[in-house]
């Protein structure tokens, strides 16, 4: 059950946001607390925020409505950057079943720049745990840049003042 080949150097905190729908995908995200995939979760450094101002994955399950668009936009608003976002299920990805109804946004995914689409109805929890490593891959990547950046700009300002 491991979520990736490579371990990250930082713990990882993600959060579900549901933005309505039948609640399977949200079942199928509270299944990881369930043993095995806890043992999984903690052995990655991998832990469930419940704030949005602590997370660095949010997972965004159910279908968008133009109602909870506001809502959702000012919590992925509160997380810091980098972060990721991943649409978790069907109804998340392009509204499914909701797809046409009155007030639903017709592509979610696209609407909140997701990161990572996990499809099915709802998605299994090993797709999950897979999606939140590959989504901390993500993260582990856009540190790396952050510090290459911010190296680079100490060096050239140190070469600066040597001049």
């Amino acid at each position: 059950m491991s979520t990736s080949p490579t371990r990250r150097r930082t713990s990882v905190w993600v959060l579900p946001l549901a933005a309505g729908g039948c609640g399977a995908c949200t079942q199928s995200i509270y299944a990881l607390q369930a043993t095995g995939y806890a043992a999984a979760l903690k052995a990655d450094g991998i832990s469930f925020a419940s704030s949005p101002r602590h997370a660095d994955i949010i997972l965004l399950n159910g279908p968008l409505t133009e109602q909870a668009h506001e809502a959702i936009q000012q919590a992925l608003d509160a997380v810091p950057l980098p972060r990721a976002l991943v649409a978790v299920g069907n109804c998340a990805i392009d509204g499914c079943v909701f797809a046409g109804g009155a007030g639903i946004i017709a592509n979610a995914a696209e609407t909140l720049n997701v990161n990572i689409d996990i499809p099915g109805c709802p998605p299994a929890p090993d797709a999950i745990l897979a999606a939140i490593g590959e989504a901390a891959n993500l993260l582990s990547g856009a540190h790396d840049s952050i510090s290459d950046t911010s190296d680079t700009d100490d060096a050239d300002d140190a070469g600066e003042d040597e001049a």
